[in-house]
């Protein structure tokens, strides 16, 4: 089987393009998506309607809860909480309730799928040190763990003699099946690992390989889009920078 898995698409309609773009004509059977299809960015609607025509598995991210307020924005800095503020008043009844019907997680066969954390997904954590790792490594029922909501590509490794190895420098990586891996495809509509191209993931589980794909889309269209959406100019200025 192989996936196309993406996350944190942030209302970004021209990154999300060019990535199904990048998609077409390749022997996908299933595509997942991990959270975050609005916030930031200017469409979110539209990249709504592109998800639920297009993906097979999707699931809810913070920005998703955020905009029906099942997540409180209080804990939002103020770029993030006046985007969600602007991308709740676009949204129309029928909108919020396909946020709202999301799950937080989906497992099957050796696979988790899940925004922020395995453990106690709804926190929104993140994953960063090695505790943190190690910790939701351990709690995994499943060899495999896909996540994003950090937007920065990683994979961090708990081996069979319970060692920690972490990586944030690869394209492909070869799936030991003694081996617990949980690795973050980065974000399509907003990179911060400080490359603007979008970013996501392709797995192979019968050559039991993961490959990170970078695809560049029309970023100026974007940025032209937030600026006269009056949403915080930071929010166009960033993805050039992608960070």
């Amino acid at each position: 089987m192989r996936y196309a898995i993406l996350s944190d698409i942030h209302g970004n309609l021209e990154a999300f393009e060019a990535v199904l773009e990048d998609l077409r004509g390749t022997d996908i059977q299933k595509r997942i998506f991990l959270g975050d299809i609005v916030g930031y960015g200017p469409n979110p609607e539209e990249c709504i309607t592109l998800l639920r025509e297009k993906f097979d598995v999707m699931i809810a991210g913070n920005h998703d809860w955020a905009a029906i307020g099942k997540t409180d924005i209080q804990a939002f800095n103020s770029v993030a909480r006046k985007a969600i503020e602007w991308t709740s008043a676009q949204l129309s009844p029928e909108y919020k309730k396909f946020l709202i019907d999301l799950p937080l997680k989906k497992e099957e066969s050796s696979l988790t799928f899940v925004h922020a954390t395995p453990l106690n997904p709804q926190d929104w954590n993140y994953i960063f040190s090695g505790n943190e790792a190690i910790r939701n490594l351990r709690a995994l029922k499943r060899d495999l763990c896909f996540v994003g909501h950090s937007h920065i590509p990683a994979v961090f490794v708990l081996s069979d003699l319970d060692e920690l190895f972490f990586s944030s420098n690869f394209t492909e990586l070869i799936l030991d099946e003694k081996i617990r891996f949980l690795i973050n495809v980065g974000s399509v509509g907003q990179p911060r690992d400080g490359f603007s191209l979008a970013s996501y993931g392709v797995l192979d589980t019968e050559k039991k390989m993961f490959y990170l794909r970078r695809v560049k889309y029309a970023l100026e269209t974007t940025q032209q889009k937030i600026i006269s959406a009056g949403l915080p100019s930071i929010l166009a200025e960033r993805l050039a920078r992608g960070w």
